[in-house]
């Protein structure tokens, strides 16, 4: 009787200690709901393979929706994500503003939110856990940088550069902006003479690029300053087509790193590459688990990011995925 009375109040301990609350057991059935903004580029297809194949490695349950370059439609899908009761939501804003009404729901609801990529403003406080991605102001810096010591020795008086830009009301447009100009001011030959919108797409800054050189010529733009790989192989098809001889004639920088521009680079076609890391999913799927074990969680997780140029070795670039 005493053996039995021993053995029931072990059973009670082993049973306590199992479900306690410093159980080191990982919670099951997560369930992520995973808003991206598009598709738009080899970069963002890569991105999305990156949060998808981490979820995946730790047995989340991922329910991805595509917002094809739609804010409402990104809205909507968040909505269906708050209904569904997922324990988290992940999300590349397609712009910055926009967002209150949504994340306040969210919030009411108990569903911690990831921003992933580029940033947004809010009106309120402490709507979203977290922000992933990369510093757009930073690789701005390291454009103007290159272009600047570029030009450190050169007799020219004055250096012309043409700007493409990407999707207004965006951060990572306006970051690569400021941060480009921040360090291109340091030399007063150095100026923006023309700053163009093609919306981070191909076709469209092609468009955009060849209706400005027919009507102002090309001879005077030194440099190309694209804040997309995507829209400066755009651009490059002009370029032959009108006879300018791509990081000769005007000397190009572009943002991203897509293995079509490395070989663009390594043939001399531009000059500096800015990376911009797609892969985003152990960064993720890292702060996923430190949350879930009741981590604290920064407000902001950037990711590491280098530089290719034509004055580094070309051939001990890596590999790209995308």
């Amino acid at each position: 009787m005493k053996y039995l009375l021993h053995l029931f109040l072990l059973l009670l301990v082993v049973g306590g200690c199992a479900n306690g609350p410093d159980a080191e057991a990982e919670p099951e059935n997560i369930v992520v709901g995973f808003s991206q903004s598009g598709t738009e580029s080899n970069w963002r297809k890569r991105h999305t393979e990156s949060i998808i194949e981490e979820m995946n490695k730790e047995g989340y349950e991922v329910l991805y929706r595509n917002g094809f370059m739609n804010q409402d439609r990104q809205i909507q899908d968040m909505r269906t994500f708050i209904a569904y009761k997922v324990d988290m939501i992940v999300f590349t804003p397609i712009v910055e503003d926009g967002w209150d009404a949504v994340l306040l729901e969210a919030k009411d609801a108990g569903i911690p939110v990831i921003v992933v990529d580029r940033h947004i403003r809010t009106a309120e406080e402490n709507l979203y856990l977290t922000h992933i991605g990369p510093s757009f102001k930073a690789e701005g810096n390291r454009a103007g940088l290159y272009i600047t010591n570029h030009f450190q020795n050169s007799s020219q008086t004055s250096i012309r550069i043409l700007e493409m830009r990407g999707l207004a009301k965006t951060s990572s447009a306006n970051f690569r902006s400021e941060g480009f100009t921040e360090v291109i001011s340091r030399d007063s030959r150095i100026a923006i003479v023309a700053s163009l919108e093609g919306d981070y797409i191909r076709s469209k800054a092609k468009d955009v690029f060849r209706n400005y050189i027919e009507e102002n010529g090309w001879i005077d733009i030194d440099v190309l300053y694209s804040h997309n790989d995507e829209m400066t192989l755009g651009i490059l098809e002009v370029m032959k087509e009108s006879g300018i001889v791509a990081g000769q004639d005007i000397i190009i920088v572009t943002i991203d790193g897509q293995a079509e521009m490395i070989e663009n680079l390594r043939a001399g076609k531009v000059n500096c590459v800015v990376e911009c890391n797609p892969n985003a999913g152990w960064y993720v799927r890292n702060t996923i688990k430190r949350y879930l074990k009741g981590n604290p969680i920064p407000n902001e997780i950037y990711m590491p990011e280098t530089v290719f140029s034509d004055k580094g070795n070309l051939e001990s670039i890596p590999p790209r995925e995308y």
